[in-house]
């Protein structure tokens, strides 16, 4: 009687794992081409690049995901914070920190295709077929009649 239970309960775990496994994941692979460039002061210091991304339809490739495989692809050190955003890009030799000071905050942006998007940011936002994504390292100036008014 006791291997009939040891077999039931054998054969009841088979078929849980089985259950499981025909209820997995039915993502589909995405792969996007994009190209991924980055500005600064005006000038093109990387890029543009072709280059080809891939997840699934449960996690469509991002533009941040676009953007660290083209650097890494071209051995350019990028950093990114605990925050999913872009917190150093050396290129030529120089970083490009985002961070900000006493008169200015510094930092990376992109644009989807000659836009910045109005909403997101690159962790969330996905990159679709043919996407032309450009980095553009920018000062922006604080007013200091903002801090005081926020106080």
């Amino acid at each position: 009687m006791k291997k009939i239970k040891i077999f039931a309960l054998a054969m009841t775990l088979v078929m849980l794992a089985l259950a499981a496994v025909s209820c997995g994941s039915s993502a589909e692979p995405v792969t996007v081409n994009c190209t991924v460039s980055a500005v600064v002061d005006g000038e093109t210091k990387f890029g543009p690049f072709d280059m080809t991304v891939t997840g699934d339809t449960e996690n469509l490739p991002t533009v941040l995901q676009a953007v660290t495989e083209a650097l890494q692809f071209n051995e350019i050190n990028c950093e990114v914070d605990a925050n999913n955003r872009i917190a150093n890009i050396t290129l030529d030799g120089t970083d490009y920190k985002s961070y900000s000071d006493d008169t200015n905050i510094y930092g990376w942006i992109y644009l989807a295709n000659g836009i910045e998007p109005e909403t997101g940011t690159m962790s969330v936002n996905t990159v679709n077929e043919g996407d032309v994504i450009e980095l553009q390292y920018i000062v922006t100036p604080i007013n200091p009649e903002d801090l005081t008014a926020a106080e």
